[in-house]
């Protein structure tokens, strides 16, 4: 699990009443502007049609009393009123709203070698994760055990309750992320996970299994069936290349059940100044994605996702993915040239979607090949950090063009 900040406001609350008591606490904050447009249609790159915008404050803390650790984020968005200007609307679906805590956790001692983190939090499992691609991550109310008594190896068991974006219970299209902070959405009918990582001499293997109830078609109650899934990574140093294989089985209790496996190789490598990346994925004609659960499988931790083609593409049943890319710097600027290529050949044609009973078929409509090519393009110009996505888009099929799209973060870290 990945190390998480804390917020302002708890932890001035905090020192007000138990300031001598506080140990460790630290700061951190970010300010962020995200401006993303494509050419989509018939609207020309730039145009306030397709423009959207958010600028983000964070702002955390960290500390611990005693041997209890606490944590929180605290976010404001803003489009510093572009909207009908220059952008037609925001990232998130929820610029210029109040304040609000993205995280609100603590951490304390359970066992022997085990520690419980409980709360508002971050998360990131191959299969239940937080996505940073937006202008803000989701978040999930969680609680999470981790065991590290046996040598090499770090044990996890965890039970997902809610979850900030705001499919998770109906399915629907994802869009963008909608966070607003709120986590009442259920995360299905609760998800339980249980994970055994091993790492030791460069040999890392890891395994996650699931359970999630009640997956729906609708927000009505009722109607909906059990997800399990298992996931397992592994990765060795040989010679000068890291390589990784990966394995996922996927599959449900509903009527007619087809299971999906996905397994997929990468490859790493350096050469001089410049790192090289291969990666290869497939995945069976099957009922479910394999990607992210928590944002109706919009990324993916399949090697060959790209910006774009996501978990809404390589991800899905049926589909065959390649990727290559090379990064480097020429002078104090990085660089980074990547391409994609996804074929989707499931029985169900055009539409890679969910085929599973109660929960309807082909939910994304999206064409059976497509490719995409990015140039990534990151400077540190005095304390801002600024970053340009270039991206060129193309689907075989005729009648759907040929897409670009442009994204910039600038942001400023405190």
């Amino acid at each position: 699990m990945k190390k998480i900040i804390v917020s302002a406001a708890v932890a001035a609350m905090a020192l007000s009443t138990s300031a001598f008591a506080l140990e460790d606490v630290k700061t951190t904050g970010q300010m962020k502007v995200y401006y993303e447009t494509n050419n989509s249609g018939d609207d020309a790159l730039f145009s306030k049609e397709k423009a959207s915008a958010e600028v983000v404050f964070k702002v955390g803390f960290t500390g611990k009393q005693g041997e209890v650790g606490f944590g929180a984020t605290v976010y404001q968005t803003s489009t510093m009123g572009l909207e009908g200007k220059i952008v037609s609307g925001t990232r998130s679906g929820t610029a210029n709203g109040a304040p609000f805590v993205g995280e609100a956790y603590i951490t304390a001692p359970i066992a022997p070698s085990t520690t419980l983190k409980f709360g508002k939090q971050e998360l990131d499992t191959p299969l239940a994760f937080t996505e940073r691609w937006n202008a803000i991550p989701n978040t999930f109310n969680a609680a999470v055990a981790i065991n590290s008594s046996i040598d090499n190896v770090t044990l996890i068991a965890a039970y997902v309750g809610q979850g900030s974006a705001d499919n998770q219970a109906t399915l629907k299209n994802f869009g963008t992320n909608n966070i607003d902070g709120n986590v009442a959405t259920q995360y299905f009918g609760g998800a339980t996970a249980i994970a055994a990582l091993y790492a030791n001499n460069g040999l890392n293997v890891n395994f996650w299994a699931y359970h999630i109830e009640n997956v729906l078609s609708t927000g009505a109650a009722g109607g909906g069936v059990s997800v399990n899934a298992v996931w397992i990574d592994g990765s060795a140093k040989v010679g000068p290349a890291t390589i990784k294989a990966y394995a996922a089985l996927a599959t449900h209790d509903g009527t007619g059940s087809k299971d999906t496996s996905a397994f997929a190789l990468s490859a790493a490598a350096k050469l001089g100044g410049v790192k090289l990346f291969a990666a290869a994925s497939t995945v069976s004609t099957g009922d479910l994605p394999i990607a992210n659960t928590a944002t109706n499988f919009k990324k993916t931790k399949l090697p060959t996702a790209a910006v774009y083609l996501d978990g809404r593409y390589v991800g899905q049943p049926g589909s065959t993915a390649f990727k290559l890319k090379a990064a480097g710097k020429v002078g104090s600027t990085g660089l980074a040239l990547q391409g994609v290529y996804n074929m989707n050949s499931g029985a169900d044609g055009e539409k890679m979607g969910l085929s599973v009973p109660n929960l309807g078929t082909g939910y994304l409509a999206e064409k059976l090949e497509a490719s995409e090519i990015d140039l990534i393009i990151s400077q540190k110009v005095g304390v801002f950090n600024l970053k340009g996505i270039l991206m060129h888009r193309d689907w075989s099929e005729s009648g759907h063009d040929s897409q670009q799209h442009v994204r910039v973060i600038a942001s400023v870290n405190f």
